[in-house]
Order: C-alpha cells, then sequence, then structure tokens
C-alpha cells in the first residue's frame, strides 16, 4: 500500500462518532486523552526533554504521534475541527470510464480547490483473485443479461455495457502484464470556519471534465474520512465500509504526478506553478532562440505589474542588465523610482532623432556575416516617414516613396555614410538634412541622376509636395521640431523611464504612436554600441503594433535583436492587434516567452496562434487578476522548447511596497 507510515490519531473510545440518524448538529468537543499522549512528548506548548527520567528515547511512531496529533477534535456529523481549522472530508465515489493523462490537474490548479488536501489509498491486487473475482462477476452479469433479454427489458443495455466493461478488464490482466488496484480517494476541504468550506466549489470542480469525479460527503463518519486523508496514511473510512473502487495500473498512472514538472535555472522568478507551488525560476537570456518577450492579458489583468515586479527582481539579480522602459501612461513611474533611474520626459524640446544610426560593434559583424545595418536603416527611416505622412500629414506618400528614398539616401552620403558599416560611427543626418535634399532636387533634379524631362518633372513635383507636408511640422517652433534634432539622451543609466505621459496627453494617437516608434529605434540603436545586456519594457505595444507600415521594421528588429543581447518586452491588452497582419504574427511568435493573463474574448484566438489545450485555454479565461484578498494574479507561462506552465504571480511586502511607491 502508498501510504505514509504514521499513527492514527489517538481518541477515546467514548469519542467514536454516532451512527445515530436522530443525532443533531450540535458540535462536540473533545479533549485528547492524557493517556494517549506518549512519555515525555510535548503538549499545549509544553516543552518536555525526550530523554525523560530514565534516559530513554520514545519510540519513533509515538514521536510521530505528538507531531500530528492536535490536542483538541470538536466535529459534528459533517464536519471536523483541529486545532483553529475546520475541514470536511470528501470521499470519491466514482471515477471516469476511460481517465485521460493527468485528469486530475484541476484539482491542483483552480483557485476552488487550493485549500484542498487531496489523498489516495492505492494497494495491489492480486492477479489470480482479481482474475476468479471478475469471472463470476462476469458469468453474473451473463445471466442477468439473459433474464433482461427474454424479458425485453431496456435495462438489458446497461448490464451489457457494464459485462462489456468487465470483459475488458478481465481480458487486459490475463493476457498482458497489467497489475490491478483498489484505489480510494478523499478530498480534505480546509477552511477557517464551517461557512468557510467551499465543498460545494470544490465538487463543481470535481465533477467537471476531464476530472469527472463523483465526490460523496459521508455523514457522521467525518473523524474517521478526515483521518483517512491525513497524513498518517491509514484508510480508515475503509475499516467501516468498502470505499475502495478497482483499478488498473493505467488508470492509477493517469492519476499522477501529484508532484507535477516544474521549471527552475539560475535567474528570476516569474512565479509559483500552481499545480504544486514550486518556484519557476528563469533567465530571459538564456534561451536560446531569442530573448524576447510579451504579455498579453485584458485590463487589470495583472500584466503591468507581473512586468514590473519581472524588472524589479532582474535589476537585483543582476545589476549590470540596462533596463529600459517605455509607455504612455506612467504606469512605471514608481519601479523607476524604487531602482533609482534616470527619467526622460518626452516631449517639448528634447531632441529625438529618427534617422540617427549608431556603429555596429565588430563582433556581430563577424558572427552574423549576412547582417546589412544600412539597408535596415534605410528601412526604418522609410518606416518612420510613412507613418508621419500617412497618420499625421493625412497624406499618404504612394508613388512619392522613391524620391522621398532618394533623398533619404543622399542626407546619409553627405555626413560620409554608407554602406560600410565603418562609416556608422559618424554624425548622422537629421529631418532637416532631408529637407535640404529635397529642396535641391527641387531646384535641380538632374544634379540626381534624372536625366529625361519626365523624369525630372515626377521628381520636382514630389519633392515639392513631399516639402510642404515637412516643413509645417519640423521647422523651428514646429509641433515635431524636436524630432528635427540630434538625440538628447544615451544609456548612461542602469535604469531609464521614457515618459511619454506628458506627451500621450498633449497630442493625438497618432503623435503618441509615432513618438513611440522614434523611441524604439533610440533605444534600439544604442543597444547595437552597448556590451551590456539590455531589457527593453514596453507598455501599450498597440501604438506599435497597430500601425501596419511599422510592422516590417518591428519584425526586423526582434529577429536581430538577439545578437545585440537586447531583449524587447511587449506589453497589450488582449493581443487581438497580433492578428492584422503575418508580421505581427510573426513578432509573436519569435518572443521566446509568452506571459497570458486573465483574456476572455480573445482566448480562441490565442489558442489557434499559440496551439494551447482545451485545458490551457479554460485557465487563462478564468485566471485571477491581482488583488489584496487572493494575493496574487494567474497567468499561462509559455517557455520556447519547454512548454506551458500555470503560473501565480505573488510579490513580497517590499516588493509591493518598492513597485507602488509615490511617484515623482
Amino acid at each position: 500500500m502508498i501510504e505514509t507510515i504514521l499513527s492514527v490519531i489517538p481518541t477515546r473510545e467514548s469519542d467514536s462518532e454516532s451512527t445515530d440518524e436522530s443525532a443533531t448538529e450540535e458540535s462536540e468537543s473533545t479533549d485528547a486523552p492524557e493517556d494517549d499522549q506518549p512519555s515525555g512528548g510535548p503538549r499545549d506548548g509544553v516543552s518536555v526533554d525526550y530523554n525523560g527520567s530514565d534516559g530513554a528515547i520514545p519510540e519513533v511512531p509515538e514521536i510521530h504521534k505528538t507531531v500530528v496529533t492536535p490536542s483538541s477534535i470538536e466535529r459534528t456529523p459533517s464536519a471536523v475541527r483541529t486545532g483553529e481549522k475546520w475541514a470536511r472530508t470528501l470521499w470519491v465515489g466514482e471515477y471516469p470510464d476511460t481517465p485521460m493523462d493527468g485528469f486530475f490537474e484541476t484539482l491542483y490548479s483552480t483557485a476552488e480547490t487550493r485549500r484542498t488536501d487531496i489523498s489516495l489509498h492505492i494497494t495491489p491486487r492480486d492477479t489470480n483473485a482479481t482474475l476468479d473475482t471478475l469471472e463470476n462477476k462476469i458469468e453474473d452479469l451473463e445471466a442477468d443479461r439473459e433474464y433482461l433479454d427474454e424479458k425485453r427489458r431496456a435495462g438489458a443495455r446497461g448490464v451489457e455495457k457494464d459485462l462489456q466493461d468487465y470483459q475488458a478488464l478481465y481480458d487486459a490482466l490475463r493476457n498482458t502484464s497489467m497489475t490491478a488496484f483498489d484505489v480510494s480517494m478523499y478530498l480534505a476541504v480546509q477552511g477557517d470556519s464551517l461557512d468557510d468550506l467551499n465543498t460545494g466549489g470544490v465538487t463543481s470542480t470535481a465533477r467537471q471534465s476531464p476530472t469527472n469525479l463523483t465526490p460523496v460527503t459521508p455523514r457522521w463518519t467525518q473523524l474517521d474520512s478526515f483521518v483517512s486523508a491525513s497524513p498518517v496514511g491509514v484508510d480508515k473510512l475503509n475499516e467501516s465500509m468498502d470505499t475502495t473502487t478497482p483499478m488498473l495500473a493505467g488508470a492509477v498512472g493517469a492519476m499522477f504526478p501529484f508532484v507535477a514538472g516544474a521549471f527552475a535555472e539560475p535567474g528570476i522568478e516569474y512565479g509559483t506553478y500552481a499545480l504544486n507551488e514550486s518556484p519557476l525560476i528563469l533567465d530571459r537570456f538564456e534561451r536560446e532562440t531569442g530573448y524576447c518577450s510579451m504579455v498579453i492579458g485584458q485590463l487589470g489583468a495583472g500584466k503591468s505589474f507581473s512586468t514590473k515586479l519581472q524588472l524589479l527582481r532582474r535589476a537585483m539579480y543582476d545589476q549590470d542588465t540596462v533596463v529600459i522602459m517605455l509607455d504612455p501612461l506612467e504606469g512605471f513611474a514608481g519601479v523607476n523610482q524604487a531602482l533609482g533611474g534616470e527619467r526622460v520626459t518626452v516631449g517639448g524640446t528634447r531632441g529625438l532623432n529618427p534617422l540617427e544610426i549608431r556603429a555596429t560593434p565588430e563582433k556581430v559583424l563577424q558572427n552574423v556575416p549576412d547582417l546589412d545595418p544600412w539597408s535596415e536603416q534605410i528601412s526604418w527611416v522609410l518606416t518612420f516617414f510613412e507613418t508621419f505622412f500617412t497618420h499625421v500629414a493625412a497624406n499618404p506618400l504612394e508613388s512619392r516613396k522613391q524620391t522621398l528614398r532618394r533623398a533619404i539616401q543622399e542626407a546619409y552620403e553627405r555626413q560620409g555614410i554608407t554602406h560600410d558599416p565603418s562609416t556608422h560611427d559618424r554624425d548622422s543626418p537629421t529631418i532637416r538634412d532631408v529637407i535640404a535634399v529635397l529642396e535641391d532636387m527641387l531646384d535641380a533634379p538632374e544634379a540626381f541622376g534624372y536625366a529625361t524631362e519626365g523624369e525630372q518633372e515626377k521628381v520636382e513635383h514630389d519633392a515639392q509636395t513631399l516639402l510642404t507636408d515637412l516643413r509645417p511640422s519640423f521647422r523651428e517652433g514646429g509641433e515635431l521640431s524636436n524630432l528635427a534634432r540630434r538625440t538628447a539622451f544615451d544609456l548612461d543609466s542602469a535604469v531609464l523611464y521614457l515618459d511619454l505621459h506628458q506627451e500621450e496627453g498633449a497630442t493625438g494617437r497618432s503623435e503618441t504612436s509615432l513618438m513611440m516608434q522614434v523611441l524604439f529605434n533610440a533605444v534600439y540603436e544604442r543597444a547595437k554600441g552597448t556590451d551590456k545586456r539590455v531589457i527593453f519594457a514596453i507598455d501599450e505595444a498597440h501604438y506599435l503594433m497597430n500601425d501596419a507600415t511599422s510592422l516590417e521594421f518591428l519584425e526586423t528588429a526582434v529577429r536581430h535583436s538577439r545578437h545585440y543581447d537586447l531583449s524587447l518586452h511587449f506589453i497589450t491588452q488582449t493581443g487581438g492587434e497580433f492578428a492584422l497582419t503575418p508580421e505581427a504574427r510573426t513578432i509573436a511568435n519569435l518572443c521566446s516567452i509568452t506571459l497570458i493573463h486573465r483574456v476572455q474574448e480573445e482566448a480562441e484566438k490565442l489558442s489557434e496562434w499559440f496551439g494551447l489545450s482545451e485545458r490551457e485555454v479554460n485557465w487563462i479565461r478564468t485566471a485571477k487578476a491581482g488583488n489584496d484578498e487572493d494575493g496574487f494574479s494567474e497567468a499561462l507561462l509559455g517557455i520556447d522548447e519547454e512548454g506551458w506552465f500555470p503560473l501565480r504571480v505573488r510579490a513580497s511586502e517590499f516588493e509591493v511596497e518598492q513597485i507602488d511607491s509615490p511617484k515623482k
């Protein structure tokens, strides 16, 4: 029998529970007998020398009694109280006909059962004796079937089904090495009071697919049931009534593991594994497929808090990692203050140059010979201008794109910056340099290689309309004049908070999206030049993702981020915006770590995206949002090449205090 070998909870003979059906629900308090306490054992907080007066050490079973025995037991026909806690124990009367592997998982992972102890008593059966029993049972069922068939009773169908099940069991035992077991199972629901016992929630969870159990509350025998579910390892209830169910080894195996697999490596704790509360510890920079991560969840599900907790723990774990935070809603202010970070308020006169290019480290160029920083930069700058012309100027580039491309290339060449990576450490051009090139193209298009009259007319028209849209916004004093200056921040600080709060409040959604693109590129370029690891957390990522023109560049940035030891950390509300284009879906799939908090409406879409099982989809649909009462939020953590883990995210009081510190 697989059980813990401990003594049964000692009680007086007179304390056995009554079976008189006229008994009332009034509770009875019973002190554990003095004579049942082992000699020299501690009781009621009294410290006693185990050596005793004669120096004898009590036997192990006697010591175990002192450990597990409460000083008193209060009981009712439907519950017992030991110490300060109440418990109601359920006996499992029926099991599913064809259990699937891990079919008890919901019993371990759901919030309704988190205060429930699960106990199994498993006893191997003698195969020959079991076969004899089965033969007798099959003969009885065959006789019942023949009788019901003769009487043309509908019950014959049910008997036929039972007969087939017993015949299959007999064949499996007789023709294979399969072993049979007697199994009894108990669910001990814990609570601080009788009203706190969530028996209904546990029963409902146990009845749901794929668990499909039928729990029963034994009345008048709750003390025996409680003992059967306790660590003493004695099936006390089975002594007075047969609580066992015969099972084959395969069904027994499907119940395990109670201690489910977890994941741990040197790194930071992302949370605890909901199935066994073991810590899930990992390092995003140890993922072989890349370092980027994505956090998805509906509003208020806990995604921003879990990100801030990760950043705080990463800063404590590795002080050499550069942490950069970007959001338009001032959400990172507290954690930035806690980490002593530099706060950069975006907007006003602070320069941000979208044309800035930084030199790529030589070791990266050697390790990735097909890397083309020049083409990547030109692509990014065109992306920036496409966003500007479409959403700010309300005049999409369309046929003017090639003329603008030529002007951008010329602006870099005038600074001596070419395809040669050795030139990329020179001063980058600005938007005003592009405007100057367009003015020259308007005056003398032939100087740029446009030989025919038709080409020249086309370039002159393009240059004129481009200047008409660019000059008002990027002139000195224009609404985007700061984007025509050199970038006025660097990665000198270990923690940097790019605060778009004022910008988001003062401008529209389009301008905020454009500014986030510029900041994204500025951080990306600076991450190239540092030999430190960089985490770039971007809240409200839909500002970047809702514009199809930026997705191609973002996809390239995610693909290449690993070469620069850069971890892009996208935070978004539902993940729905990633279904807009193939590039967006690729960005999601390129992230080696995915954390999905509570999501309801988009759950099926995410299931299709990430290949989630039915149980995993149900987990994110019902995941707890963070609140003071529960003390945790729930999410589904996906680790590339490792699988999906139901997760509970908890923070210590110190961590909560740091994350929620007053904003300055």
